[in-house]
């Protein structure tokens, strides 16, 4: 094995983890009151406050329960529907109904579902229902957006979007071919003519046009922040800021290579030598030589060296004990605490880097749309008889089905509506605006499938028989969603990779560098592929700009091959060889995916790799130094 790459596997896998990426002007006004937490390994759950006092003691709950949000959390049964429960009397739901899906309460009510596929309520803190959106008598409405600002996105069978109020009413109708979550009181939509030209404007709550964006080659991101709504000019590259009050807005130099979203009114940027920190005129604020940064706070900013990370101010002073670093920090939290994580413990910490107490504990639950940081998405593919539904009520569906396999993508499935710092701007991706379906391949379409298809020997193995029920589903859908995974590059289809990565997923990058040949009668150098581990974010972050500078991008898979842990029941290990070929750059090596299916409605990716297939020109890779899932210590 390529003894760089052993050393960052083997002492990075298990402890560097990476933060969620906080973005925006307004998560801090969204009261969290507390959030599930473990006080030691192997302990069932408990709440702690997010001033760090313990609610509800470690143990209490066998299942986790969700954040609570304005007093409310819910928690899943045995079968895995939820149950709506009070802080103030966390013992008692506040009724017996329960739901296959329901949302945070950011105002007095929220959208659920009864059952998988079933129509979208709004309800009530009691769980009664207020209004049932998934019946109109004009629209019919398949997927819908949590509610942000008192306004809930939804789109209809037709692809098109609109708003509804917090009583289900349509207030802004569906005439979007693109639509996003307010912010800040506004929100971006787009029409497409004739021609696949969209033009953008930012309506406000009550769908008056505020701005018409002009018409130019331009990715747009998907949300305001601070006043200010980021886009990249895709014939000068520059990064840019436009005001959402028309006024003049903020133009960066050539030298900054990328640029995020403000938040308390500062933006983290990226050039060639780093990672650094502006104000709103552009000013720069720290100098960027730091690998990756976010902000946190008001006046608070997370900076990595290496694989650590320090809490430092805006003028880039390191804040803590001894300047003490940390594998990973959270936002700061109204209370004016962080989580921060280091080796196998987290605890809370104060705005001035110092804990908050004495104590530390296994496991705080954070959850990025509790913040709103990503949505909570709602979706109603097939339209089923009201027997259908009752009879599906006791019958949770399995993985692996083909309505199971829709059901488990359907958040990654609202496509452009996403709206947190990961999500792809709206001139991004061609498909846009229109509800992603996973590639479902049924078992039918298996059995036909030729040899020349490189999943052609998994595909057998699963439909020989052979294999546990169970197990026989997990690769079925391991299957399915790697075809999707190949196909995404292809639509550029940056919501399915958002969804596929889990947020702390250890992601291992290589690029072959091309040059002339050597005097020495080597071919290549010694150095020909440049590894780099790349955060959730970052990677995808990555992807756009890419996704953005290549017309075509390609993959071809082959040697696929799907081996599940020996001892740890629901991970799988995949290894696969992949050809890619862009506009701008090619190379053949081979991709390894470490999968996890011990929660079984979401597959997560925890780990990804990518080797050359050969060394240098003559010597190809050794076939046992490619990775699988014996080379990562999981117990």
């Amino acid at each position: 094995m390529n003894d760089k790459l052993k050393y960052i596997v083997t002492s990075i896998f298990l402890s560097s983890l990476f933060a969620v990426l906080y973005t925006g002007c307004k998560q801090d006004s969204i009261e969290i009151n507390a959030l599930p937490f473990q006080e030691n390994e192997g302990d069932n759950w408990g709440l702690i406050s997010t001033n760090g006092k313990i609610e509800i003691p470690s143990g209490s709950f066998t299942r986790q329960p969700s954040a609570v949000v304005n007093g409310m959390f819910s928690l899943p049964d045995e079968k895995g529907y939820y149950q709506l429960y009070e802080l103030k009397h966390p013992t008692h739901p506040t009724s017996a109904r329960r739901f296959a899906q329901v949302g945070h309460f950011f105002e007095d009510v929220t959208l659920a579902q009864e059952f998988p596929d079933s129509p979208i309520l709004v309800i009530d803190r009691k769980g009664q229902s207020i209004n049932n959106i998934g019946i109109s008598l004009h629209y019919d409405i398949i997927l819908a957006h949590n509610f942000a600002e008192g306004r809930a996105l939804f789109c209809t069978r037709k692809g098109k979007y609109g708003y509804m109020d917090t009583q289900g009413n349509i207030l802004i109708p569906p005439i979007y071919d693109q639509a996003y979550d307010f912010h800040e009181g506004l929100a971006l939509t787009g029409n497409t003519n004739d021609k696949g030209e969209t033009s953008y404007q930012l309506i406000d709550l009550s769908g008056n046009v505020r701005i018409q964006i002009q018409d130019t080659p331009a990715l747009l991101d998907s949300q305001p922040a601070c006043g200010l709504i980021k886009y990249n000019n895709c014939q000068s590259g520059q990064c840019c800021y436009l005001s959402t009050t028309g006024k003049e807005g903020l133009f960066l130099p050539d030298s900054i290579r990328e640029a995020f979203r403000f938040r308390h009114n500062a933006a983290i940027i990226h050039t060639d030598h780093g990672a650094g920190l502006i104000d709103r005129e552009g000013k720069l604020l720290i100098a960027p030589t730091y690998e990756e940064g976010f902000i946190v706070g008001n006046d608070r900013v997370c900076l990595r060296t290496g694989n650590e990370w320090q809490l430092a101010d805006f003028e880039g002073n390191s804040l803590g004990e001894a300047k003490k670093s940390y594998e990973r920090i959270s936002t700061f939290y109204p209370s004016g605490l962080a989580i921060v994580r280091s080796g196998t413990q987290c605890r809370w910490m104060n705005r001035q880097g110092k804990p908050a107490d004495n104590r530390t504990y296994h496991c705080i639950a954070e959850d990025p749309s509790a913040l709103q940081l990503v949505p909570q998405v709602f979706v109603r593919k097939n339209t089923k008889t009201e027997n259908e539904e009752n009879n599906s009520a006791n019958r949770p569906e399995k993985k692996g089905t083909v309505s199971a396999s829709s059901s488990i993508t359907a958040s990654a499935s609202s496509s452009t509506m996403a709206s947190s710092s990961e999500k792809s701007s709206p001139g991004n991706d061609p498909s846009a605006g229109k509800p992603h379906t996973t590639c479902i391949i049924s078992s039918d379409e298996w059995k036909n499938i030729g040899k020349q298809n490189p999943f052609y020997a998994e595909a057998r193995k699963i439909l020989s028989g052979k294999l546990a029920e169970t197990d026989a589903e997990n690769r079925q859908v391991i299957l399915n969603y790697v075809e999707h995974l190949r196909t995404s590059y292809t639509t550029k289809d940056i919501d399915f990779l958002t969804q596929l990565f889990s947020e702390e997923a250890l992601i291992i990058v290589g690029k072959v560098i091309r040059s002339t040949p050597r005097t020495d009668g080597k071919y290549l150098p010694q150095h020909q592929v440049e590894y780099n581990i790349k955060s959730k974010r970052t990677y995808l972050e990555r992807l756009k700009v890419l996704f953005k500078q290549n017309k075509e991008i390609n993959l071809q898979f082959s040697d696929f091959k799907i081996m599940r842990h020996p001892t740890q029941e629901g991970l799988y290990g995949v290894t696969l060889r992949q050809k890619y070929s862009s506009d701008l750059y090619s190379d053949d090596g081979y991709l390894f995916l470490l999968w996890d299916f011990r929660d079984e409605a979401t597959p997560l990716i925890h780990v990804r790799t990518w080797q050359p297939r050969m060394l240098d020109d003559r010597t190809p890779l050794p076939e046992e130094e490619i990775f699988n899932i014996r080379n990562f210590n999981l117990q």
